[in-house]
């Protein structure tokens, strides 16, 4: 049973995924020596009041469990993120006509992922997209960095992106890609609903996801500035203009 569970570490993350219940949480471990820390004990009397097992462990048990971590003297063995059909996804979001979703297209830095879903959640996007291969996915450290953020959104993961975009597409969603090479946010008027396509660290998107979006947006940078913005901070920017410009409509 415990290899089908998720490591989940780091004080928010822990006290989100079992305040928000959204999955079970089986175990929480603590070190010996953080009694005290007010993060960590609200995160105990949080278990406490569900029903969790709680265990103490020293220091070389828990970097062990979190394959040494920045776990921040808490861990919890939890039941994995559901994931969703895109079908269903779809389903859940009919009759949002402004409804966020964000895709990512061979991402495999967790720290970037885990920035993403966090921005995610914060700006109002409902739902992500994983496809299941050459993609870094759900790992403990992206539920780090995301700091509770997955537990706040929907997860779809998909076996052909560019397949997935062109079914949204035909439910009425519009399909916007990040590059460098696109028109500037500045000038952009989205349409709703719609999904942010976000490529790879190195490469961006792929040619043949770029051909299913309706449009390629870019952010304008300073002139004599650096090369580009990494792909985290360029998906957040990006995802808070078409949050702000999707409350204007």
């Amino acid at each position: 049973m415990a290899d089908n569970l998720d490591i989940v570490f780091g004080v928010h993350a822990v006290t989100e995924v079992i305040k928000n219940r959204k999955r079970r949480v089986i175990q929480l471990y603590v070190l010996d020596n953080k009694a005290g820390h007010r993060g960590i004990e609200d995160a105990i009397k949080a278990a406490k009041r569900n029903n969790i097992k709680i265990d103490r462990m020293d220091v070389k048990t828990m970097d062990a469990l979190t394959k040494k971590g920045n776990h921040q003297g808490i861990a919890a063995r939890v039941e994995p993120v559901k994931i969703m059909r895109l079908i269903d996804a779809i389903d859940v979001s009919r009759g949002n006509k402004k409804d966020l979703w964000i895709a990512v297209d061979e991402m495999t830095d967790p720290q970037n992922l885990g920035s993403i879903i966090r921005s995610a959640a914060c700006l109002g996007f409902s739902t992500i997209i994983l496809p299941s291969r050459r993609t870094v996915g759900l790992t403990p450290s992206v539920y780090k960095v995301a700091s509770g953020a997955t537990e706040k959104v929907t997860v779809v993961e998909v076996a052909n992106l560019a397949t997935a975009l062109l079914d949204l597409k035909d439910e009425g969603f519009w399909i916007y890609g990040a590059d460098m090479g696109g028109q500037s946010i500045v000038k952009t008027d989205y349409s709703f609903p719609a999904v942010l396509v976000v490529g790879s660290e190195g490469t961006g998107i792929r040619e043949k996801t770029a051909e299913h979006c309706d449009q390629v947006v870019s952010i304008p940078q300073a002139p004599g500035s650096v090369d580009s913005l990494n792909a985290a901070n360029a998906a957040s920017i990006i995802m808070f203009d078409m949050f702000a410009k999707a409350n204007l409509k």
